[in-house]
C-alpha cells in the first residue's frame, strides 16, 4: 500500500488539490456572506488604487490606516480581471491551495513518508476550503507567505546557499509586515532571540538572523518613506502601538476577563461591547487632552493601556492566559453551524482539533531538538505570534498564519512516532 501511495503521490496531491479548490469554489459562487468594515476597507483602498485616487479609503485622503500588501494585491486582480468581489475570492482560493502544495514540499524535503503526507495535505485542505471563502481577509495571502517561510527554510538547495535563504527569507518577512501590522515587530523579536540563544549556545550562528532582520526592515523603506511625506511619521502606520495595546486591554478594568474557550461568542460579544466603549471614550479623550492628530492620541492611548494593565495584574494575568488558549484552541469557525447540526458532532470535532494542536506542539519540540538552526525563523514566529496575540488581542482569524507551520509539525510528528512504532516492532 505505502508503495502504491508513493508511486501515485503526485496524481494523488494534485486530486486533493484539485477537490479543495472546487469546494472553495463552489461555495464562492452558492454563499454570500456580509462585508464587514475590515474587508470593505480593503476592497475601497484596492479599487481607490486602480482608479489613481492613491493609497486611500475615501478616494480624497490618504491613509495609512491599513498595511499596504493585501489591497496591492487585490488592486492588481482588479485591474486584470475588473471588481467583481467573486473574482478576488477566486485569486484567494488559488493562494489557499499553492498555500497547501507549499507545506506538501517540505514535509517531502524532510523525508516524511508518503501516506503521512498524505493524510497531512488532506486534512489541510478540509480544514480551511471552508475558511473565509466570502471575504477579504489579509489572513489568506498571509497563510502563503509563512508557509513560503517554511518552504525557504527547508529547501535542500537554498541550505547550501545561506546568503540567498537568508535573502530571500528576509523579503517574505519584509511581505509579511506588508500585509499585517501584527508583523511589525518580528525582525527585532527574531534578533532578540538570536542574540539569546548566542548567548546560550556560543556555536550558535548569528550573523544569518542579522541579515535577515536587516533585508525584512529595508523592504519597509518605501512604505515608511510615503508615511513620512503623508505624515510626518517614520513608523509604518499611524496607529501602531498605542491604540491596540489599550484597545485590547480595556476590558480588564473593571470588566469580566474569562470565558471559556470552548465558547468563543462570549468572548466575541464581549468585544464587540467594549470597542463601542472604547470609540466613545476616544471621542472624548480627543477633546479633554487636545489629541488632534493620530500621533499624539497613539502616545497617549498606550499610556492609558500601560495604567491599566499596571493597575489590575492578576487580571491581566489571567485575561493573558485565556487569550493564548483561544488563540491554538479555539473552536473551528463555524461553530455556531456546526452546533446547530449536531452537538455531538461539534465535540467531536473540537476534540479532535485540540488533539491535533497538541500533537503538532510535540512536533515542533521534535523538530526544535533536530534541527533548532533549520526551524529558528518560523519557532520565533510561532512564539512572536503567540506572545503578542496573548498580550494584547486574540480572534479565531489570528491563529491562521499559524496553521501551515502547524500542519508541517503535525506531519513531521506523525512520521516520527510510525518509525518508533515500526522500530518496536521489529
Amino acid at each position: 500500500m505505502n508503495q502504491w501511495l508513493k508511486e501515485h503521490e503526485l496524481w494523488i496531491i494534485i486530486i486533493i488539490l484539485l477537490t479543495g479548490l472546487f469546494i472553495r469554489g463552489g461555495l464562492i459562487f452558492s454563499v454570500t456572506e456580509p462585508i464587514d468594515r475590515d474587508a470593505k476597507e480593503y476592497f475601497d483602498i484596492a479599487q481607490n488604487l486602480v482608479a489613481g485616487h492613491g493609497f486611500s479609503i475615501d478616494g480624497l485622503q490618504p491613509t495609512a490606516r491599513r498595511a499596504p500588501g493585501y489591497p496591492a494585491a487585490l488592486a492588481c486582480i482588479i485591474a486584470i480581471f475588473g471588481s467583481n468581489p467573486q473574482m478576488l475570492y477566486v485569486f484567494q482560493a488559488l493562494i489557499n491551495v499553492l498555500t497547501i502544495f507549499l507545506v506538501f514540499l517540505p514535509l517531502k524535503y524532510n523525508n516524511v513518508k508518503s501516506p503521512q503526507r498524505l493524510f497531512i495535505i488532506l486534512l489541510f485542505i478540509l480544514s480551511t476550503s471552508f475558511i473565509y471563502i466570502n471575504v477579504l481577509y489579509a489572513e489568506i495571502l498571509t497563510m502563503f507567505f509563512v508557509a513560503l517561510i517554511l518552504f525557504l527554510s527547508v529547501h535542500p538547495a537554498l541550505r547550501s546557499r545561506r546568503w540567498l535563504q537568508s535573502l530571500l527569507t528576509g523579503i517574505a518577512i519584509g511581505a509579511l509586515i506588508y500585509l499585517r501590522p501584527t508583523f511589525l515587530y518580528l525582525p527585532i523579536f527574531i534578533l532578540v532571540c538570536a542574540v539569546i540563544m548566542k548567548i546560550v549556545k556560543r556555536r550558535f550562528q548569528i550573523q544569518k538572523y542579522l541579515m535577515i532582520a536587516g533585508i525584512a526592515l529595508l523592504t519597509l523603506a518605501p512604505w515608511t518613506l510615503r508615511n513620512y511625506i503623508a505624515f510626518r511619521q517614520f513608523i509604518p502606520l499611524v496607529s501602531a502601538g498605542g491604540g491596540e495595546l489599550w484597545g485590547a486591554n480595556f476590558e480588564i478594568a473593571d470588566r469580566v476577563v474569562w470565558n471559556s474557550v470552548s465558547n468563543i461568542q462570549k468572548y466575541e460579544d464581549q468585544r464587540t461591547a467594549n470597542h463601542a466603549l472604547q470609540n466613545q471614550m476616544i471621542s472624548e479623550y480627543r477633546l479633554k487632552y487636545n489629541l488632534d492628530n493620530p500621533e499624539k492620541l497613539n502616545r497617549f492611548l498606550s499610556q492609558q493601556g500601560k495604567t491599566i494593565i499596571l493597575a489590575h495584574p492578576f487580571r491581566y494575568t489571567l485575561l493573558s492566559f485565556n487569550r493564548l488558549m483561544i488563540f491554538w484552541f479555539s473552536p473551528p469557525i463555524g461553530s455556531a453551524t456546526l452546533k446547530s447540526i449536531s452537538p455531538i458532532l461539534f465535540v467531536t470535532i473540537l476534540l479532535i482539533k485540540y488533539s491535533l494542536t497538541i500533537l503538532a506542539v510535540f512536533g515542533f519540540w521534535n523538530l526544535a531538538r533536530r534541527d533548532l538552526a533549520g526551524s529558528f525563523i518560523w519557532l520565533a514566529l510561532i512564539v512572536y505570534l503567540t506572545l503578542l496575540h496573548s498580550a494584547t488581542h486574540s480572534i479565531q482569524r489570528y491563529f491562521l498564519p499559524v496553521i501551515p507551520l502547524v500542519y508541517f509539525s503535525l506531519g513531521y510528528y506523525l512520521d516520527s512516532l510510525k518509525c518508533k512504532f515500526g522500530e518496536t516492532r521489529g
